[in-house]
């Protein structure tokens, strides 16, 4: 079952994708905006969550799926439930 598992994420896309260029990131296929705020931002995904830290962090760019953050990152934090 789990073979089949990845093969559907493969074909449908649905791992969360973190892409960091200098001070931008653009995540696709997250769930929920948790938190956000100009030096924190928490983001979703089935595979857990993201903390982004930082400052003057703003959402450039929101669609279903797909956000784009850009200001000064000092941190980026991955992990399954991180704080629960």
């Amino acid at each position: 079952m789990r073979l089949f598992t990845k093969l559907d994420n493969y074909i449908n896309d649905k791992v969360c994708k973190i892409i960091v260029i200098n001070n931008t990131i653009h995540i696709s296929n997250y769930l929920d905006i948790k938190e956000f705020s100009s030096t924190k931002i928490i983001i979703t995904h089935k595979q857990g969550r993201t903390i982004i830290i930082g400052t003057n962090l703003v959402i450039n760019a929101l669609q279903d799926d797909e956000i784009k953050i850009t200001g000064s990152i000092n941190n980026i934090i991955l992990g399954e439930n991180y704080g629960e």
